[in-house]
């Protein structure tokens, strides 16, 4: 019998439209600044571990603004989107070879955020029906112009899913070296999110939590003129303790597991914010201040999260040279909770925070007049790095050295009685002004008396 091969080739339009549904615009706008990162970490040689290096430094949460720190700004209208860096370009062999493609060639090199090879393109796509880029390094540079509309109308051959490139010359410094990347003709939809006064805030928040290890060492980041200040967040430690910590490698993945207490912030208190669990993703935040169970709460790990825990803070980090290990999902906000990496970090995340969900308990007794002495201590929590808080060897959270602080010997009691029995003591003991306190004390001290406990 003879062989005939059934025609199996994609369609632009069905392929556009699956790609880009279930996508965010907060996403793709960090789609596009993931796309400026990966060129500071390809011209600049970047290594993912020098990251994770500069996180864990013992100084780290100090660390000041560097003179000459790369910008990207974002302006966005009722027009167009605009993301320019100067970030190190794009050079004309890469353009020609793996940016463009839906998916990373066998030959791409390892090393950067990008994962799939998917979210640049995913981005253009899901914003608007026309594009140009133009992209320098100290090398090369290109220019690319699509009218996406045209594009799509032409769909009979692979060959036309090829993308028109021109060559460009290179930056004339490091300082030039950089893309810029314009979107025209937006969708309607991105039109009305542009004209919601809550998107521009819902964007600073992303950014400012996804790139909080980025921003200020390795990038500044402009949204509409506006700076975004770095989301730092509040690590503590309690005087005299320590916090949990253990490093493991797993398929691969180095993992840092840290619990511990948080700071009070600028405000004085702590914040049901920005308690929880944090995912770090080769330094990008996948899940901030999580109270869901995809960070194991409400499981038999740990119990659902209720605001006695606002104190808790906990911070995952996954570090990979090959990002395709790493648990997150194609849009990197998200976690991958089927990944065999997750699943065993998992466990021990909840080791890592079972001492201080304990401690935290202890804060609150079915006594609410005695004063524990975890009360005490989380008045004395200072704001640390995360440098202070590692640890040679595996660590749990232990809330003081002993014999740092004195537990307390005395607990207030108090009760009802009715008024009439305090009458009859008064007028028994002949003191008519005698308080309810002094009642009280007299009353217990008898006891003692009488039952021969003094």
């Amino acid at each position: 019998m003879s062989v005939e091969l059934a025609n199996a080739y994609p369609k632009k339009s069905f392929f556009i439209q699956m790609f880009t549904k279930d996508v965010s615009l907060e996403d793709c706008v960090l789609d596009l600044l993931d796309n400026s990162v990966d060129g500071l970490i390809r011209t600049q040689k970047i290594k993912l571990s020098a990251i994770s290096q500069s996180i864990f430094r013992r100084n780290g949460s100090a660390q000041t603004q560097k003179a000459g720190v790369p910008v990207v700004r974002i302006d966005y209208s009722q027009r167009e989107l605009t993301v320019h860096d100067t970030c190190g370009g794009i050079d004309w062999e890469y353009a020609l070879t793996e940016a463009f493609n839906f998916g990373h060639s066998r030959q791409h090199r390892l090393g950067y955020l990008g994962v799939y090879g998917v979210g640049l393109k995913r981005a253009l796509f899901k914003i608007g029906r026309k594009f140009r880029i133009m992209s320098r390094t100290l090398d090369s540079g290109f220019t690319c112009d699509l009218d996406v509309d045209q594009w799509l109308s032409k769909d009979d051959r692979l060959e036309d899913w090829k993308i028109p490139l021109e060559s460009a010359p290179k930056a004339e410094s490091a300082r030039s070296a950089g893309t810029v990347i314009r979107i025209t003709r937006l969708h309607e939809e991105v039109k009305m999110r542009f004209r919601d006064p809550g998107f521009e805030k819902q964007l600073v928040g992303a950014i400012e939590r996804t790139y909080a290890f980025f921003l200020k060492e390795y990038l500044r980041i402009k949204i509409n003129g506006r700076e975004i200040k770095r989301f730092v967040i509040p690590v503590g430690q309690p005087k005299g303790g320590r916090a949990s910590y253990e490093e493991l490698k797993e398929g691969g993945v180095r993992v840092r597991i840290l619990a511990t207490l948080a700071s009070k912030g600028e405000a004085g208190g702590l914040s049901a914010e920005s308690a929880g669990w944090y995912i770090i993703c080769n330094g990008r935040v996948v899940l901030a201040a999580d109270k869901s169970e995809k960070s194991g709460w409400n499981t038999p790990a740990l119990p659902q999260f209720h605001s006695k825990y606002t104190a808790f803070i906990g911070l995952v980090f996954f570090e990979s040279e090959n990002p395709l290990l790493l648990p997150w999902t194609t849009t990197k906000r998200d976690l991958n909770q089927e990944s065999a990496v997750y699943l065993h970090v998992k466990d021990r995340m909840g080791i890592a925070a079972r001492p201080i969900i304990s401690f935290c308990n202890k804060k609150y007794p079915a006594d609410r007049d005695e004063e524990p002495i975890e009360r005490e201590i989380s008045r004395e929590v200072v704001g640390v790095s995360l440098g202070q808080l590692k640890s040679a060897r595996p660590s749990l959270f232990e809330a003081m050295a002993p014999g740092k602080i004195k537990r307390k010997t005395t607990t207030r009691v108090q009760y009802d009685a009715e008024n009439a029995d305090l009458d009859r003591i008064k007028k028994h003991l002949r003191k008519a002004q005698m308080s309810a306190n002094k009642i009280g004390r007299h009353t217990f001290d008898y006891f003692l008396k009488q039952e021969g406990l003094t």
